[in-house]
Protein backbone atom coordinates (compact mmCIF):
# COMPACT_ATOMS: atom_id res chain seq x y z
CA UNK A 1 0.00 0.00 0.00
CA UNK A 2 2.61 2.46 0.63
CA UNK A 3 3.92 2.02 -2.48
CA UNK A 4 0.94 2.78 -4.12
CA UNK A 5 0.52 5.86 -2.16
CA UNK A 6 4.23 6.96 -3.30
CA UNK A 7 3.50 6.00 -7.03
CA UNK A 8 0.41 7.76 -6.30
CA UNK A 9 2.36 11.11 -4.86
CA UNK A 10 4.69 10.85 -7.66
CA UNK A 11 2.01 10.88 -10.60
CA UNK A 12 0.01 14.22 -9.23
CA UNK A 13 3.77 15.80 -8.16
CA UNK A 14 4.53 15.72 -11.94
CA UNK A 15 1.20 16.43 -13.40
CA UNK A 16 1.38 19.81 -11.50
CA UNK A 17 5.04 20.52 -12.73
CA UNK A 18 3.90 19.90 -16.17
CA UNK A 19 0.76 21.88 -15.77
CA UNK A 20 3.44 24.55 -14.49
CA UNK A 21 5.84 24.02 -17.65
CA UNK A 22 3.10 24.12 -20.14
CA UNK A 23 1.54 27.48 -18.35
CA UNK A 24 4.56 29.27 -19.12
CA UNK A 25 4.95 30.40 -15.87
CA UNK A 26 8.18 30.89 -13.64
CA UNK A 27 10.11 29.05 -16.21
CA UNK A 28 12.68 32.15 -16.20
CA UNK A 29 16.97 31.66 -15.60
CA UNK A 30 18.88 33.72 -13.49
CA UNK A 31 21.75 33.10 -15.48
CA UNK A 32 24.40 30.58 -16.84
CA UNK A 33 24.48 27.16 -15.09
CA UNK A 34 27.21 24.90 -14.46
CA UNK A 35 26.03 21.12 -16.21
CA UNK A 36 28.68 18.94 -14.99
CA UNK A 37 28.05 19.19 -11.05
CA UNK A 38 24.46 19.24 -11.18
CA UNK A 39 25.14 15.68 -13.54
CA UNK A 40 27.64 14.33 -10.89
CA UNK A 41 24.51 14.86 -8.22
CA UNK A 42 21.87 13.46 -10.07
CA UNK A 43 24.34 10.72 -10.64
CA UNK A 44 25.10 10.67 -6.24
CA UNK A 45 21.21 10.45 -5.93
CA UNK A 46 20.95 7.10 -8.03
CA UNK A 47 24.18 5.40 -6.68
CA UNK A 48 21.25 2.85 -4.62
CA UNK A 49 18.59 2.64 -7.13
CA UNK A 50 21.34 2.30 -10.65
CA UNK A 51 23.06 -0.82 -8.23
CA UNK A 52 19.86 -2.37 -7.07
CA UNK A 53 18.70 -2.54 -11.09
CA UNK A 54 22.58 -3.57 -12.26
CA UNK A 55 23.49 -0.49 -14.07
CA UNK A 56 26.75 1.44 -14.20
CA UNK A 57 26.34 5.28 -14.08
CA UNK A 58 29.35 7.61 -14.99
CA UNK A 59 29.41 11.00 -15.68
CA UNK A 60 31.69 12.77 -18.28
CA UNK A 61 32.23 15.86 -20.04
CA UNK A 62 33.08 19.46 -20.14
CA UNK A 63 33.34 21.45 -16.48
CA UNK A 64 33.05 24.50 -17.95
CA UNK A 65 29.72 24.22 -20.25
CA UNK A 66 27.01 26.14 -18.96
CA UNK A 67 23.20 26.84 -19.95
CA UNK A 68 20.94 28.99 -18.99
CA UNK A 69 18.38 27.22 -17.51
CA UNK A 70 17.09 27.12 -13.58
CA UNK A 71 19.07 24.57 -11.79
CA UNK A 72 15.86 22.57 -10.94
CA UNK A 73 14.78 22.18 -14.71
CA UNK A 74 18.40 21.25 -15.37
CA UNK A 75 18.56 18.11 -12.83
CA UNK A 76 14.63 17.72 -13.80
CA UNK A 77 16.00 16.78 -17.30
CA UNK A 78 19.13 15.34 -15.87
CA UNK A 79 17.19 13.09 -13.07
CA UNK A 80 14.23 11.66 -15.48
CA UNK A 81 16.43 10.82 -18.22
CA UNK A 82 19.20 8.82 -15.69
CA UNK A 83 16.20 7.40 -13.80
CA UNK A 84 14.85 5.88 -17.53
CA UNK A 85 18.13 4.44 -18.38
CA UNK A 86 18.33 2.89 -14.88
CA UNK A 87 15.02 1.46 -14.99
CA UNK A 88 15.12 0.09 -18.44
CA UNK A 89 18.29 -0.80 -19.89
CA UNK A 90 18.71 -3.79 -17.71
CA UNK A 91 21.02 -5.32 -15.65
CA UNK A 92 24.77 -5.09 -17.04
CA UNK A 93 24.48 -1.58 -19.10
CA UNK A 94 26.31 1.36 -19.01
CA UNK A 95 24.50 4.43 -18.44
CA UNK A 96 27.25 7.80 -19.36
CA UNK A 97 25.54 11.42 -18.42
CA UNK A 98 27.56 13.51 -20.28
CA UNK A 99 27.83 17.64 -21.37
CA UNK A 100 29.94 18.90 -24.21
CA UNK A 101 29.85 22.07 -25.83
CA UNK A 102 29.48 22.39 -29.58
CA UNK A 103 28.81 25.06 -32.50
CA UNK A 104 26.60 27.43 -31.01
CA UNK A 105 24.94 24.86 -28.19
CA UNK A 106 25.68 22.63 -24.86
CA UNK A 107 24.76 19.05 -24.78
CA UNK A 108 23.52 16.98 -22.61
CA UNK A 109 23.16 13.80 -23.29
CA UNK A 110 22.33 10.36 -21.39
CA UNK A 111 23.38 7.33 -23.18
CA UNK A 112 23.01 3.60 -21.98
CA UNK A 113 24.48 0.02 -23.11
CA UNK A 114 21.23 -1.40 -22.79
CA UNK A 115 18.27 -3.37 -24.35
CA UNK A 116 17.42 -0.48 -26.21
CA UNK A 117 13.95 1.04 -27.69
CA UNK A 118 11.90 -0.69 -30.36
CA UNK A 119 12.16 1.80 -33.54
CA UNK A 120 8.32 1.22 -33.53
CA UNK A 121 8.02 3.17 -29.81
CA UNK A 122 10.59 5.74 -30.68
CA UNK A 123 8.20 8.21 -32.13
CA UNK A 124 5.64 8.13 -29.01
CA UNK A 125 8.19 8.22 -26.15
CA UNK A 126 7.81 12.18 -25.30
CA UNK A 127 4.15 11.61 -25.31
CA UNK A 128 2.07 11.59 -21.88
CA UNK A 129 1.68 8.25 -19.99
CA UNK A 130 3.24 6.56 -23.21
CA UNK A 131 5.17 3.21 -22.22
CA UNK A 132 6.78 0.81 -24.59
CA UNK A 133 5.38 -2.65 -24.12
CA UNK A 134 8.12 -4.04 -22.55
CA UNK A 135 8.25 -1.62 -20.18
CA UNK A 136 4.88 -1.54 -18.62
CA UNK A 137 5.50 -3.95 -15.90
CA UNK A 138 8.10 -1.27 -14.25
CA UNK A 139 7.45 1.30 -12.12
CA UNK A 140 6.89 4.87 -13.54
CA UNK A 141 4.11 7.36 -14.15
CA UNK A 142 4.98 7.76 -17.66
CA UNK A 143 5.82 11.44 -17.61
CA UNK A 144 9.08 11.62 -17.51
CA UNK A 145 10.15 11.63 -21.09
CA UNK A 146 7.03 14.21 -21.27
CA UNK A 147 8.65 16.79 -19.09
CA UNK A 148 11.60 16.18 -20.39
CA UNK A 149 10.67 17.26 -23.83
CA UNK A 150 8.66 20.53 -22.01
CA UNK A 151 11.68 21.53 -19.87
CA UNK A 152 13.82 21.69 -23.57
CA UNK A 153 11.37 23.15 -25.74
CA UNK A 154 10.39 25.66 -23.00
CA UNK A 155 14.48 26.75 -22.65
CA UNK A 156 14.51 27.22 -26.79
CA UNK A 157 16.44 23.77 -27.35
CA UNK A 158 15.37 20.47 -28.82
CA UNK A 159 15.88 16.52 -27.84
CA UNK A 160 16.88 13.98 -29.98
CA UNK A 161 16.50 10.05 -29.33
CA UNK A 162 18.57 7.08 -31.05
CA UNK A 163 18.21 3.48 -29.96
CA UNK A 164 19.15 0.37 -31.81
CA UNK A 165 17.76 -2.87 -29.72
CA UNK A 166 20.16 -4.80 -27.89
CA UNK A 167 22.83 -2.01 -28.39
CA UNK A 168 21.24 0.92 -26.34
CA UNK A 169 19.67 4.19 -26.25
CA UNK A 170 20.59 7.79 -26.28
CA UNK A 171 18.89 10.82 -25.22
CA UNK A 172 20.28 13.87 -26.26
CA UNK A 173 18.82 17.65 -25.39
CA UNK A 174 20.63 20.75 -27.00
CA UNK A 175 20.72 24.29 -25.16
CA UNK A 176 21.30 27.01 -27.14
CA UNK A 177 24.50 28.87 -25.90
CA UNK A 178 23.91 32.55 -24.97
CA UNK A 179 24.69 34.99 -27.55
CA UNK A 180 27.80 37.35 -26.24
Amino acid sequence: ARGEVDQIKELIDEVLFLAELESGTRVVSLGAEPVLPVLADVARALEESAARAGVELRVEGDEHATVEVRPRMLRVVAQNLAENAIRYAGPGAVATLSVREEEGAVVLTVADTGAGVAADDLPRLFERFYRADRSRHTRGTGLGLAIVKHVVNRHKGSLQVESRLAAGTAFTAYFRTAQR
